[in-house]
This record gives C-alpha cells, structure tokens and sequence, in this order.
C-alpha cells in the first residue's frame, strides 16, 4: 500500500470538502440562511402542504430528537415553519413551511441551482460521472475498514 498517496488523497479530499463547505455557508449567509435551516427547509418544500412531522424531519437529517427539536424553534421564531399537532396523533407535532418561508425558497433554489453547477464547473460531464464513481467506490470501502 502506498501511504503517502493515501495520505494525499485524504488530504484533498478533506481541505475540498472544507472548500466546499465555506463556499456554501457564504453563499446560504447572503439569503440568511445555514447549511441546517436550508436542509431542513428544503425537505419540507418538496413534502409539500402537510410538511412533516418532527420526527420524519429528523430522520431525513439524520439527527437526534433534541437537535431536532432546537432547530425547529429557531425555524419557527423566524417565521419559516409553524408547528401544529397532528389531527390524528395529539402527541406528534407537524411542521410545515410558512409563507414566508415558501417565497424564500422560490426566490432561492433557482440561484441555488445555479450556483451549485458554478461549484463544480472546473469539472467536465466526464470527471464529474468519474469523480461520483470514484467517490460512491470509496464509501462502501469504508465499510470493511
């Protein structure tokens, strides 16, 4: 095994996705927004008018109840999400998009889109079906490690 080029490789993995993650958190800054809000506006966008309930919510994000619940709250005392009980569950609380919250994303995800192929536009079709290749090989290697 060659470590130095395992080294090298992880490095630029890494530093790339740090890259990637300051390009984003400046790009959802400009619309007020966090890499969190935006992930957990997006996936009540595309749930539509019923939204979902705290904890589809959390699943979809992969985090704990508790984390759940806080970015809900923030979410909500900006006026982005309202939370009501489910009509068939009194335990369970759903949270939809408010109308605010709707017009933010239709002014955002066009430039979002945009900005997401400006991103990775250093990278031809062809490198970026190689590189998603190459990426999805690596995380199923890490299962057996």
């Amino acid at each position: 095994m060659d470590y130095h080029l395992s080294k090298r490789t992880l490095y630029e993995l890494k530093t790339t996705w740090e890259a990637i993650e300051d390009v984003f958190s400046m790009h959802f800054a400009r619309y007020g927004l966090s890499s969190a809000k935006f992930n957990a506006l997006i996936h009540l966008y595309m749930a539509g008018d019923r939204g979902l309930t705290q904890s589809e919510l959390g699943n979809k994000l992969l985090v704990a109840r508790a984390t759940i619940t806080g970015l809900v709250e923030r979410l909500e005392k900006e006026d982005l999400v309202v939370r009501s009980t489910d009509p068939s569950d009194k335990r369970v609380f759903r949270v939809c998009l408010t109308n605010r919250a709707f017009a933010l994303m239709h002014a955002f995800l066009p430039v979002h889109n945009d900005y997401m192929c400006k991103v990775i536009s250093a990278l031809d079709r062809h490198e970026k079906e190689a590189l998603i290749s190459l990426l999805e090989k690596i995380r199923k290697g890490l299962g057996s490690v």
